[in-house]
Parts: structure tokens; C-alpha cells; sequence
């Protein structure tokens, strides 16, 4: 029997009409078994954050009305479903120990990354309790399976020993169980708690998946697939159907907002198939994500992706290279997404995301220390795997960018995808001209309707 993992995040799962939603799904893909993956309830592992920062500057009485906001919310959702009295024997010991956790953070005025990601596992932990109440499914929990190293906050999975921990609810699932889990948590190699960082719920579901020996995996969440472009610039982006793992990886990297990075490498590995679907349009188009490249015509674009908020530093080539490749190494360790480090003869341009504040810091130390830095630049990306087959093209979607003030193109070990960096301010115009010209394959002349 096929095995079919589904994900459902915090928006799918924020309200009891979102949870119906749910369980409605979850009866028709697994009619005969599977897994379910849950985040917590929207919102939630906001307020625990929040919970934890006053916690950690002594001020209890703020952290404790986070508390009662999220006892609140979650008692609301379960009397509405009518799932109160089966639930709250559950519920107790998890908010109270939440409440223990707080009080210990403000007892020592500090929120170790050990102390938030067992608070943290709290809000998973209410939700997948619940919705395994509502699907018909059991609780089980993820921590018995999803073996990581102890870099708490960011744990990256030990793969050998998920497989192996995995082994009876491959047996299990095999047999028809229907099984409710957390995302987002993991066990270090001593037992304790541990969270997998951004992107840790997609990265939970898809991690499970290779490790179960899934066929496929299921995202749901508020969208409808992936898009061919942001639809707050192109109004007119749809689906794609159908793209590679390839394609896929590329956008995320780019900034399409879907799928983390992470949770698409194990789909990369065990070649099940990745769909994404929209939980609040059930008859809206999905996404496949497909382990053997879809077919496209050569020269093709799926999609145009962005990321604001870049800044690019400029060394002079009579720095060398060690400059740029320390200043690269002090700005990812703080936590900064590296966009580009191109060299020429002319000096070494690197592109840099300050994620963090601790980031932003570095970067400015850096400006201060005398390196030019220059903010307000955005990184774009064509991306279909028709460049693949025809790379020159990249070369003539390039021409539709015309007087444009490109800061440097952008190259990698990727072959479907072209990225460049731009002016922030001139997102707005130039992504819809793209998406129409590379796209669409229409010419900004041409009005036609697609």
C-alpha cells in the first residue's frame, strides 16, 4: 500500500472551521492510513516567543497574559468543536508545564535555547493533540522518531538514526494506522527537545516521508500551489502545475515564500513526489513537485522570483580576496543569507540578507570599519528548467531588462535558474514586465489576455 504524508501549518489548522477543513482532507487522501503532520495553532508559537522575551526580562505578569491568551485560544477552538472534555486531561499538564518553564525563565532573567525549545514544543505538542481528536486519528509523538544533533534552535536531523527510529511506524503505517504528529521538533542524542529552525514543519513532514519510504508528501497551507510569480506584483500568476525538483529549489532560494529549502533535499534523496495544495480552495489547482523533470520547451521561464532587503559590499581588488571571504564568514555566522561573491579584476562584489539582528550588526561594523555598503538592492531570478535545455536563452530574457541598473548577475551550480540584483524601488514595474516578456511570452506591446 502507498504511503502518503500530509502537512497541515498553522493557518490550516488556526480556527475549528480550519480544522474541519482539515479533517475533510485528511478522510479523502487517507481513506485507508497515513501521517499527518501539524504546526501549532496560528499565532501560537508567536506568543510563546513573546511569552519567553518578557519571561527572560523578568516581567512574569506580561509573559503569564500571553499564557492565558493561548489557554484562550485553544479552549475556544476545542469547545467549538466540541472536543473540550476529551481534551483538556491532555492540555492540563502541557500549559502547566509551559507556565513552570516561564516562571523558571524569569527566576534566572534569561531564555536559554534549550528552555525556549522545550516551550516552543508546547504549542506543537496542543495542536497535533487536538487535531488527532478531530481527524480520528492517534497522537503519537515525532520526539520517539526525529533524531537530531543538540544545536538547539537550529538542529540539524541525524538521518541514519530517523531511519532506524522510524523502523515500527513504517511497520505500523504499513498496516493502516492513521497517525497525527508534531512539526517543527526533534530529540537530540541525549532526549532532549530540540526545534528544527525556519522552515521546520515543511522539514519535519518531508524528513518523515524519507525516512517512512513515502510515495508522497503533502504541503497544505493557504496558497494555491506554486505561483509563477508574487501575486501581490503580478495579479495575473498561476500555478504551475507541475515543476522539478530543480525548479523548486531555485525559487526557494530566490524568495518564493512556499517551501523552505530544507524540506525539499530529502524529496531530493528518497524521489517521492511533493505537492502543494491550498487548504482553503480544495478544488483550486496544486503543485507536483516531481523527482524527474517535467518537460519544457527549450528557453522556457516557469517562474520569476525576488528577495528584498539586500546589501552589497564593495572590496577593492587590491584588497584580494581574504576581505570578502572573512567578511562573508562573520555575516553567515550571525545568521546573513549570502546572495553572491563575484570577483573580477575590477574588485569583489558581495551580496548579502541580514536575517538577524546580530546581522545587521556585523554589517554595520563593516560599513563603519570603511568597506562601501550599499542597502536598498533586491536579488530577481528567472528559473524553468527550459534553460536548461537552451542557455543562451537566459542571455536573451536578460535583453527585456533594457537601461535597467543591474548590479551584477548572480551564477551558481544551478542550470534552470538566471539571478541578477536590481534596485528595491524598481521591483514593482520591472517583475510584471518580466513575468509578461519570460513568462507569459508576450512582448510589453502585446495585450493580449492569457
Amino acid at each position: 500500500m502507498s504511503l502518503k504524508v500530509l502537512k497541515f501549518g498553522g493557518s490550516s489548522v488556526g480556527s475549528a472551521a480550519a480544522l474541519r477543513r482539515a479533517a475533510a482532507i485528511v478522510r479523502d487522501e487517507l481513506p485507508f492510513g497515513g501521517l499527518v503532520v501539524v504546526s501549532a495553532l496560528r499565532g501560537t508559537t508567536d506568543l510563546i516567543l513573546e511569552a519567553c522575551a518578557a519571561a527572560s526580562r523578568d516581567d512574569l505578569p506580561a509573559a503569564q497574559t500571553c499564557l492565558s491568551l493561548i489557554q484562550e485560544r485553544h479552549h475556544g477552538v476545542a469547545m467549538e468543536l466540541g472536543l473540550t472534555q476529551t481534551i483538556e486531561g491532555v492540555w492540563s499538564p502541557l500549559l502547566a508545564r509551559l507556565d513552570q518553564l516561564l516562571t523558571g525563565m524569569a527566576m534566572l532573567g534569561e531564555a536559554t535555547p534549550r528552555a525556549r525549545d522545550a516551550a516552543l514544543a508546547i504549542g506543537e505538542t496542543l495542536s497535533a493533540n487536538l487535531a488527532a481528536r478531530c481527524f480520528g486519528g492517534t497522537f503519537r509523538e515525532v520526539r520517539e522518531v526525529m533524531r537530531t544533533d543538540a544545536r538547539f534552535g537550529k538542529a540539524r536531523p541525524q538521518l541514519a538514526a530517523l531511519r532506524t527510529a522510524a523502523a515500527p511506524w513504517r511497520e505500523a503505517l504499513a498496516s493502516g494506522a492513521l497517525w497525527v504528529t508534531q512539526g517543527f521538533l526533534g530529540s537530540s542524542p541525549e532526549g532532549v527537545t530540540t526545534t528544527l529552525g525556519r522552515g521546520g514543519s515543511d522539514t519535519s513532514a518531508t524528513l518523515l516521508g524519507e525516512a517512512l519510504d513515502a510515495d508522497e508528501v503533502q504541503i497544505w497551507t493557504d496558497v494555491d500551489g506554486v505561483l509563477t510569480a508574487d501575486p501581490s506584483l503580478v495579479p495575473e500568476a498561476r500555478p504551475i502545475p507541475q515543476m522539478s525538483l530543480g525548479e523548486a529549489e531555485a525559487l526557494s532560494a530566490f524568495g518564493a515564500k512556499v517551501l523552505h529549502a530544507d524540506s525539499l533535499a530529502p524529496g531530493g534523496r528518497a524521489g517521492f513526489r511533493l505537492v502543494v495544495a491550498n487548504t482553503l480552495r480544495l478544488g483550486a489547482s496544486r503543485t507536483e513537485i516531481l523527482p524527474v523533470p517535467p518537460l519544457r520547451a527549450a528557453g522556457a521561464v516557469t517562474s520569476v522570483a525576488y528577495k528584498e532587503g539586500i546589501s552589497l559590499l564593495r572590496f577593492p581588488a587590491t584588497d584580494g580576496l581574504e576581505p570578502p571571504l572573512e567578511a562573508a564568514r562573520s555575516l553567515e555566522e550571525a545568521g546573513a543569507i549570502r546572495f553572491g561573491l563575484i570577483s573580477s579584476p575590477a574588485g569583489t562584489l558581495l551580496a548579502v540578507r541580514p536575517e538577524t539582528h546580530a546581522a545587521a550588526e556585523v554589517l554595520g561594523t563593516l560599513a563603519a570599519s570603511g568597506v562601501p555598503c550599499e542597502s536598498g538592492w533586491a536579488v530577481v531570478a528567472l528559473v524553468g528548467e527550459g534553460l536548461r535545455a537552451d542557455p543562451v536563452a537566459a542571455l536573451r530574457h536578460l535583453a527585456a531588462l533594457g537601461q535597467e541598473p543591474v548590479g551584477g548577475l548572480l551564477t551558481g551550480s544551478s542550470t534552470v535558474s538566471i539571478a541578477f540584483l536590481v534596485p528595491e524601488a524598481r521591483l514593482g514595474e520591472l517583475i510584471p514586465r518580466l513575468h509578461q516578456r519570460c513568462v507569459d511570452g508576450r512582448r510589453p506591446s502585446d495585450h493580449r489576455m492569457t
